[in-house]
């Protein structure tokens, strides 16, 4: 029997997000994917030995047990189901973890990384346990992760992890190279983009689909699904955090300057104003600066930074579900594509 409660904390998801046609899509399939969560929850929490009393170990627990929206592997788990005969194999669940795990990993590096104090609204790990356990603990589910994903016994699958790895890697250090600086170009901020978020939603589309049997066909349309729908993802996320109060927002243009990650509505506003750029910086180097906020809120209205990337959006949207379009249809088929036309819907 499905687990009722994991079943209604999916669609909830989903109504909390104000998606409704996430909602409207999951509907059809929230059965077999809740009872999935569910028993991925209960998997996560042995990816790392309970046993184990190392602070390395804990760090990651932590943040394991500290929830997550779990995007990544409900969409793994929808590419898997999106093929005949719909009931992917045990392995999938293995895969989707995998795909959770290195999101993780991803976390808590960025932590120590950012200094960042808080996660998911409790204590980063590095906070209770420490910057090297953090960092040690990120690798500890890296290592997990790629245990899994061996043990599955897809071979096409690590080296398309391998890959990931690898842009993630890249994609960070660009971050720490542009650390404070406040003149990104539009390309670089891409370039992270690809790296740290599209990367793992291409992977996570692909391990679905190769564990459920797919042709090379379908595989490289969903993988091309997880790569629009990556970038989708995060020009939302700087979108919305366009609508919070401008003193949030003005801590976190501070807090993103600092780590290297000034956001795509930020880039727009500051081409072409030299002089905000360099009030940004002269900031984020610890100068007070009371009308910054907003006169860099003005800049992003008269450069139509909110209207770019809202278009941007909804391009990426179409050629996901483009994409979308040369796979079988099925009912987890339209709760992807659901997904993908959440994120355009919300934008507006």
């Amino acid at each position: 029997m499905p687990d009722v409660m994991a079943r209604d904390a999916l669609l909830r998801l989903a109504d909390r997000y104000q998606l409704p046609r996430v909602r409207a899509g999951l509907e059809p399939v929230a059965d077999g994917i809740a009872a999935d969560l569910a028993a991925l929850e209960g998997q996560l929490a042995d990816l790392v030995d309970p046993n184990d009393p190392t602070a390395v170990a804990a760090s990651a627990r932590h943040l394991l047990a500290s929830g997550g929206k779990r995007v990544r592997p409900m969409v793994c788990l929808l590419a898997a189901r999106s093929f005949p005969p719909a009931q992917p194999p045990p392995s999938v669940l293995q895969l989707a973890i995998v795909a959770e795990a290195i999101h993780n990993a991803t976390l808590l590096h960025d932590d120590v990384i950012d200094l960042g104090d808080t996660r998911r609204g409790k204590p980063a790990s590095r906070l209770l346990f420490g910057n090297g356990a953090s960092i040690l603990g990120g690798d500890l589910l890296l290592v997990e992760g790629l245990a899994v994903v061996q043990a599955s016994g897809i071979p096409a699958l690590m080296p398309a992890m391998i890959d990931v790895l690898q842009r993630m890697v890249g994609a960070e250090a660009l971050q720490l190279e542009n650390r404070g600086r406040a003149d990104l170009t539009v390309d670089e901020y891409f370039q992270v983009v690809d790296g740290k978020t599209a990367s793992l939603f291409e992977w996570a589309m692909e391990a679905g689909a190769r564990a459920a049997g797919a042709d090379d066909e379908a595989i490289e349309a969903v993988r091309r699904y997880g790569h629009h729908v990556g970038y989708a993802f995060q020009l939302l996320d700087d979108l919305l955090d366009l609508t919070r109060e401008p003193d949030a927002i003005g801590k976190n243009v501070l807090q993103d300057v600092g780590s290297g990650t000034v956001t795509f509505p930020v880039v727009l506003a500051l081409q072409g104003r030299p002089e905000l750029a360099a009030r940004l910086a002269a900031m984020a180097a610890g100068e007070q600066d009371d009308r910054f906020v907003v006169d860099l809120l003005r800049a992003i209205d008269v450069s139509d930074a909110a209207g770019t990337s809202r278009r941007l959006i909804e391009e990426h949207t179409a050629a996901a579900l483009t994409e979308l379009g040369k796979i079988p249809v099925s009912a987890a088929g339209a709760a992807l594509a659901s997904v993908a036309t959440a994120l355009a819907e919300r934008a507006r």
